[in-house]
């Protein structure tokens, strides 16, 4: 007797089990790739050798399941799902282990090679049992009577539903109130309990395992062991990171990882990466009586950065009225907050020091009284999150906060002579950027140097005498201090040495800006110059390549394509097959790259894009299931009108990416709160999520309907979807947004649909007139 008779598939419990397998996918990815972002110290090229490692194993994962499910689909998808529930929990234990098996050195940022390696290491595996099991279970419903179009529709609807859910639950439940390792397993015990109906409904094998299995990861989660096996492996990475440094505590919040090491002096990690430490009291004293002195008069102060970690004590005995301290991320200075020295602490309790949890850019954009001096203190703009702080239209937002004899003043790291290089390219995008924003600019020399601006030369000064006459004047009593220390810190050669090589920059780059932040692209390139990663020398303007590169490059495959497929139209022998997985392979790589496109957007314009996660994947996993659902009629179609089907899905994605462009634009004027902005990108997402999940039933339709059966049809769309989405997720945040812009990015895009409906409706055309049947 066959396995297909043996098992049946009543829909209700089929859909279910297709829910938790979407569900279990989503929960290990976010839960895995903030581990990894941690390892690595992370930024965006981690989050793309992450999301590509992932990606890029469903699609291996699809296509070996071709294969392996060719007998026994209903067994292989019980195993993959199976080994995907103990997966989370056995790959975080890698992502922080393996680093230290790696030829990385202690302190310093993993390159190229290692990443990617220790990407593979913790993604690609649980990539590959989402692929396997997708693609197992369409096997499954078509061997046990559901039609392979039918089954291929409903998985991929269930799918995203279960997706949508788990990322609600992940970002808003699992993150704030579970260790990663306990999540992990509460995840894969609640997604194989609902796969407890399917087994016993016959679907799929497995009444006794995945019971048995679902209360071993519950009692995990439960037991001291897993509490026991988060501490030992959170040391033994950070002890890969600093060894012989004590690990003091830790905390992951939604935004990031934070964690405190060292006795007596503390040292601050934010997502693996080193901020600051205290106290360290003379450093703190010298660079906060500068930054004050900037200042004619402080009076009303806003900060945005480290000036808690022991800089506020001292700036409050300037004439200040007011400091306001902006932080995003509330958990994590609260956590840090415990550490601090007592007279830092009580800093913070002092009347006039106001703590506001927000995000910057909307605290700016919210009005109200101006500002004598405003400090950002951030770390250098090495991801898409921080360089929405060193953008012209921040600064613009900080000079209408700024009254008209203050000071704004900003972070740069630089050598400490001249700046050359990668850091001239990240200094001149900024000063740039401050220039469009500012009539007055100057730069105070390196190693942790000052951008500062204002509307008066006589104001915006890095002359010692004026800063030492301003100490004097407010009669500070200080030991480390003195008048002669601002003509050591801002000696007038090499102010004036800076401010050229800054200017002559400058010149030759574009301004850093929201649509396109090149100043991310300049400190990711320095940081992979310093990490020696070969990387840097390809990113575009990072020493060998020009800026146009990585679009020219995405356009020859399908241009490739278009050609075959025009070359078999003349003889009359269609390539209908080819057109549908290219078309389901760029709409992959579209729909990941919308989803980035417009959640950094939404970043930009709203701010807290992390603690805002959870709802913006659910509005495009919504979209992918309603596009799914709206299309599952292509699955089932005969030739003719499943190539009516699949010019209409790329229709709809080519209409989505010509739109878009505009209605980016558009949101970018939008006047009113931030929150104005939020409902249309949430629309947008969701409409993104409709477009790429319409091609996806369309494409597996015009395989099934040429004769491939359930599991190769599935294996293949699955396979090319997720192959496109693996080289979106590598190139688009890191490469083309960089390069491109926003609005560029999407007219790119645009142009390769258009590339693919082209390619689709010239392969249709022949069966149109009667010509050979398609293939």
């Amino acid at each position: 007797m066959s396995e297909g008779s043996r098992l049946r598939a009543p829909l209700v419990p089929f859909s279910l089990l297709c829910f938790s397998a979407g569900a279990l996918a989503l929960a290990n990815q976010v839960l895995l790739l903030r581990e990894l972002l941690v390892s690595l110290q992370g930024d965006e090229t981690a989050v793309g050798l992450g999301l590509g490692s992932w990606l890029g194993g469903i699609a291996l994962g699809a296509a070996a399941a071709r294969r392996a499910a060719r007998r026994r689909p209903a067994l292989v998808a019980m195993a993959g799902l199976a080994l995907l529930a103990a997966a989370g929990v056995a790959e975080i234990l890698v992502a922080r282990t393996a680093r230290l098996a790696l030829p990385v050195p202690p302190g310093e940022v993993p390159a190229l090679g290692a990443s990617l390696v220790l990407s593979i290491a913790a993604m690609a595996l649980p990539g590959a049992l989402v692929g396997l099991t997708f693609t197992a279970l369409a096997a499954t419903a078509s061997a046990a009577g559901i039609a392979g179009g039918k089954g291929i529709a409903r998985l991929y609807v269930f799918e995203a539903a279960g997706s949508l859910a788990a990322g609600l639950a992940v970002t808003f439940v699992l993150i704030p109130l579970a260790a990663p390792l306990h999540a992990a397993a509460i995840a894969g015990a609640l997604a194989l309990a609902l796969a407890v109906p399917a087994a016993r409904a016959g679907s799929i094998p497995g009444r006794a395992v995945l019971p048995l299995l679902a209360l071993a990861l519950a009692l995990l989660a439960l037991s001291p062991v897993s509490s026991r096996l988060e501490e030992a492996t959170e040391r033994a990475r950070f002890g890969g990171f600093v060894p012989g440094m004590a690990l003091v505590a830790w905390l992951d919040t939604p935004y990031q990882q934070v964690a405190i090491a060292g006795d007596g002096v503390r040292h601050l990690y934010e997502g693996g990466q080193y901020v600051g430490s205290f106290p360290d009291p003379e450093e703190q004293e010298i660079q906060t009586h500068a930054a004050a002195c900037l200042a004619p008069g402080p009076g009303r102060v806003l900060a945005v950065g480290r000036l808690p970690l022991g800089g506020l004590r001292h700036l409050l005995h300037h004439p200040v009225e007011r400091v306001d301290l902006v932080e995003m991320d509330g958990r994590a200075f609260d956590f840090v907050r415990r550490f601090l020295p007592p007279e830092d602490d009580a800093a913070l309790r002092d009347p006039r020091v106001r703590i506001v949890i927000d995000d910057p850019r909307a605290f700016l954009a919210g009005g109200g009284e101006p500002y004598g001096l405003i400090l950002v203190q951030q770390p250098d703009p090495v991801t898409l999150l921080l360089a929405r702080l060193s953008t012209a239209e921040f600064f613009r937002l900080a000079a209408s906060r700024l009254a008209p004899d203050g000071v704004f003043a900003t972070r740069l790291r630089t050598a400490p002579n001249v700046v050359t290089g990668e850091t001239a390219a990240l200094g001149g995008s900024v000063y740039r950027a401050l220039r469009e924003a500012f009539p007055v600019v100057a730069a105070a020399p390196g190693p942790d140097g000052f951008l500062i601006a204002g509307f008066r030369s006589d104001v915006v000064t890095l002359d010692p005498e004026v800063l030492s006459a301003r100490f004097l004047e407010r009669k500070i009593a200080s030991r480390v201090v003195v008048p002669e220390t601002f003509g050591l810190m801002f000696p007038p050669e090499r102010v004036a040495a800076q401010e050229r090589a800054l200017l002559l920059a400058a010149a030759r780059l574009p301004a850093s800006r929201d649509e396109r932040p090149v100043s991310f692209l300049h400190a990711l390139a320095l940081r992979q110059r310093i990490a020696g990663s070969a990387l840097a020398s390809w990113l575009p303007g990072g020493g060998r390549t020009g800026t146009s590169w990585p679009a020219l490059l995405a356009s020859i495959p399908s241009l490739a394509v278009l050609l075959l497929a025009a070359a078999r139209w003349t003889r009359g022998r269609p390539l209908v097959g080819l057109a549908a997985l290219h078309a389901v392979t760029l709409t992959g790589a579209a729909g990941m790259a919308w989803s980035l496109v417009l959640l950094f957007a939404f970043q930009t314009r709203v701010g807290a894009l992390y603690g805002q996660l959870g709802w913006l994947t659910a509005a495009f996993m919504a979209g992918l299931a309603i596009g799914g659902w709206a299309a599952r009629g292509a699955a089932e179609a005969g030739p003719e009108e499943s190539d009516r089907w699949l010019l209409l899905a790329s229709g709809v994605a080519l209409t989505f990416a010509v739109a878009l462009p505009a209605a980016l634009h558009g949101i970018a004027t939008l006047a009113g709160s931030r929150w104005a902005a939020a409902t249309p990108l949430g629309a947008l997402l969701l409409l993104s999520g409709v477009a790429t999940g319409t091609v996806f039933p369309s494409g597996a339709g015009a395989l099934l309907c040429r004769g491939e059966d359930a599991r190769d049809a599935a294996g293949r769309v699955e396979a090319a979807d997720h192959a496109g989405a693996a080289i979106a997720a590598l190139t688009v945040a890191v490469l083309i947004v960089p390069t491109l812009g926003l609005r560029g990015t999407c007219l790119g895009l645009a142009a390769l649909l258009g590339v693919s409906a082209a390619t689709v409706l010239i392969a249709m055309a022949p069966s149109r007139r009667g010509a050979a049947p398609p293939r």
